[in-house]
């Protein structure tokens, strides 16, 4: 072992003298895989980036959420769309019902989106906001942070009472300037509402959904706004959150039967009614981010493949210019790994090199694009993840190995007589430092 470290040592120091000695023939084999790996972590960087954020915007419903609403949200060929139309839609009635039910649940709200709604205050005008209406435990359900106020207390939520909270667009749009919002009354539809909350900023996300520009209110006033009884307004979503340590396919029994219980349907009729998670949107994008990560380590590939035959090009060179060297030095007694490691390191380290470069590009290249993503109020992010930068290091390592042991090889299996006769001269005369 100590033998085999010391021609280690000895071999990567030459290795790196060869590299010193011959800049530019080294600058041009590391701009090659510099290229190539600057091209295979871009596009597996900026893949997982568009994954993670679109799984973060659809975090926002939360991954262990069951939402109960009479559409689903995979569609399956063989069921005709008219029939989800006719089914009924969840009420608030139902929501109670559900909730004194159900035993492995911590929250049960009942929320309902509806857009292009316009919102006034004095002379300023608010147009194609959200109108939500939520019940009170709808703050269990999803993670709301407020700028100023609160969300609905119990009995607000619980009666009609003519309050709303408000998104910070709305907000900056309503009351440019102002500090102070709580309090104020602002009018939507006509109806004139009292603002007890503005929730904190969350900046756009890939979705389109955000609590910015919105206007919540509670849901026992939603149908002065709209029609709640089925009209075909909105699509109500009954929203559970399990208990900790509940697994989620637990209640999700648990849930299809209450349900089935207060809508009282037999054994023999199916569900009219569907359980949703966003974890099934976000299985499928995992799916489909797959193939679209194969696709990009394919193109990148071809750059990989040019960068590593310009390596190999230099070390078939760098063994040409050599030859009498190598000659002296096996007629000195240098083993045939002595020789075969000298070259094999010197193009692994080339590779490293010109990979270590790469990547140092695509982190600028990254922090870059965040700083224009930030200055537009993107909340898009790309993340340089140190996943990716293991699969740079490791393919310059591969493409090192590949592109150098063929001419490492050859060097190693030259006989010495016929190395020193060689006209072929180049380099220092290094001298084996051990047997």
């Amino acid at each position: 072992m100590k033998i085999i470290f010391k021609i280690f040592t000895q071999s990567l120091r030459l290795s790196f003298e060869e590299l010193r000695s011959s800049k530019l023939r080294s600058f041009l084999s590391l701009t090659g895989i510099t290229i190539g790996i600057l091209c295979v972590i871009s596009v597996r960087t900026a893949v997982n980036s568009l994954e993670k954020n679109i799984k973060d915007s659809f975090d926002t419903f939360g991954g262990d959420i069951l939402y109960v609403q009479k559409w689903p949200i995979i569609f399956s060929d063989d069921y005709p769309w008219w029939r989800f139309y006719n089914r009924p839609q969840c009420t608030q009635k139902e929501m109670e019902m559900v909730r004194d039910k159900l035993k492995l649940a911590e929250a049960t709200a009942l929320v309902s989106f509806n857009g292009g709604k316009t919102v006034k205050y004095e002379d300023r005008v608010a147009e194609k906001i959200t109108l939500t209406g939520a019940t009170y435990q709808y703050d269990h359900i999803k993670d709301m942070e407020f700028s100023q106020g609160r969300y609905f207390t119990q009995t607000e939520a619980d009666n009609p009472t003519y309050v709303c909270i408000i998104g910070s667009d709305i907000a900056e749009s309503l009351f440019e300037g102002r500090t102070q919002i709580i309090g104020e009354n602002i009018r939507l539809e006509g109806i004139q509402l009292k603002v007890i909350g503005v929730f904190k900023k969350e900046g756009n996300n890939l979705i389109g959904w955000t609590l910015d520009d919105m206007v919540m209110v509670p849901y026992s006033i939603l149908s002065t706004f709209i029609n709640t009884n089925g009209g075909g307004d909105g699509d109500p979503l009954m929203a559970v959150r399990p208990k900790p340590g509940i697994p989620v396919d637990e209640l999700k029994y648990e849930v299809k039967g209450v349900m089935r219980s207060v809508r009282r349907l037999s054994p023999q009729k199916e569900d009219n009614f569907a359980i949703n998670q966003m974890s099934l949107i976000t299985d499928q994008i995992s799916a489909l981010f797959v193939f679209v990560n194969i696709a990009g380590m394919f193109i990148g590939g071809f750059s990989i493949l040019v960068g590593g035959f310009g390596i190999a090009n230099i070390m078939f060179v760098s063994v040409k210019e050599r030859t009498n060297i190598i000659g002296i030095k096996k007629a000195l007694g240098a083993k045939q790994i002595y020789i075969l490691l000298e070259f094999l390191l010197e193009a692994i380290m080339l590779c490293m090199i010109g990979g270590a470069m790469g990547l140092i590009l695509v982190f600028g290249l990254a922090g870059l694009a965040n700083l224009m993503l930030q200055h537009s109020q993107s909340s898009f992010v790309f993340h340089v993840t140190a996943y990716n930068v293991s699969i740079g290091l490791s393919i310059s390592i591969v493409i090192g190995v590949i592109a150098g042991f063929i001419p490492a090889w050859q060097a190693s299996r030259m006989k010495p007589v016929d190395a020193i006769r060689s006209t072929s001269s180049g380099g220092s005369c290094w001298l084996p430092v051990g047997r």
